[in-house]
């Protein structure tokens, strides 16, 4: 899951990058090994030098961002920090403990956390290349729930919103604004999944708005409109605020209480499936000790009329 690299602004072009190659650089034992794949160079420490190459060549390769496609042709600088430590010394430690990869589109930079194999390194690199596609086409801040709405639906992160099959918040009808979406992907673990799964909601609500043509016209329109206001009113014919109920309404119809229901049902359908079998094993068990006991008493009376 990504963090919010824009709550550390490192700065913008050669400095960020010295600056970040000095948070690399600095006490690290063993030496890190740089790795050149096309336009990017990889940065890792050993052990992780093949991931790094695999890694570096999606990242050369990466295209199909919705309505911008191909990744720009910028050098890119893609660094492995093999433990928690390493990364929050490269972010900063400005990201929460969540956190397990950064974008700095400013400085052309990803920093990835690969201490364990189910941090999904691929997945995450994906998830931070989009950062750097719209940052690059668009050239300016976003709001937050678009920029990782966009990340999460370019990444196809669709299991994002399997947290909104069971928030007992929406089923009861509670509606977040978009501004409460952007407090909760800078919140605690919880509040961020949230956060992370009503973004993708409201993007891939745009994107279906575009029909065919997906988020390309919006996409289009951000370089130069004045605001994503602007944008949404030249793309769309509605202020951002027409948006946002509409999405509320969205949401509410895609994951309300019958959604809710239904997942629950689905729940407590699998938990009752699975007593019915353990009473049928208990009972037939039972009946197969209650036969075995009839035998014996059986052939315990047919040992007494022997023996009198």
């Amino acid at each position: 899951m990504s963090g919010d690299a824009r709550a550390c602004r490192p700065g913008r072009g050669a400095a960020a990058r010295l600056a970040l190659c000095a948070l690399l650089l600095q006490g690290s034992v063993p030496t890190p090994v740089a790795i050149t794949v096309g336009r990017v160079t990889a940065i890792a420490w050993p052990g992780q030098q093949n991931l790094a190459t695999s890694l570096a060549e999606i990242a050369d390769d990466a295209r199909g961002f919705p309505g911008i496609g191909a990744l720009p042709d910028r050098p890119l600088r893609l660094i492995l920090a093999p433990t928690r430590a390493q990364y929050d010394s490269l972010t900063r430690g400005r990201l929460p403990l969540w956190s397990e990869g950064a974008a700095f589109p400013d400085a052309a930079v990803v920093v990835l956390l690969t201490d364990k194999p189910s941090n999904r390194p691929t997945a995450a690199l994906r998830h931070e290349l989009a950062h750097l596609a719209l940052r690059w086409h668009v050239r300016r801040y976003l709001p937050l729930w678009f920029e990782e709405g966009y990340a999460a639906v370019a990444a196809n992160e669709w299991d994002r919103l399997d947290a909104l099959q069971l928030n007992w918040q929406l089923a009861r009808g509670a509606r977040m604004d978009l501004d409460d979406v952007d407090r909760a992907l800078r919140g605690a673990r919880g509040d961020a999944e949230t956060g992370y799964a009503l973004a993708t909601t409201a993007v891939l609500l745009l994107e279906r708005w575009g029909g065919k043509q997906g988020l390309a016209p919006l996409l289009a329109s951000l370089p130069h409109a004045e605001s994503f206001d602007a944008a949404l009113r030249e793309t769309y014919h509605m202020t951002e605020g027409d948006f946002e109920l509409r999405w509320q309404r969205d949401v509410a119809s895609r994951y309300g209480w019958l959604s809710w229901l239904g997942a629950m049902g689905f729940f407590w359908l699998a938990i009752g499936a699975l007593l019915v079998a353990l009473v049928v094993l208990r009972r037939r068990r039972d009946r197969a000790r209650r036969a075995a006991l009839d035998a014996d008493g059986s052939q315990l009376l047919d040992d007494v009329g022997i023996n009198e």
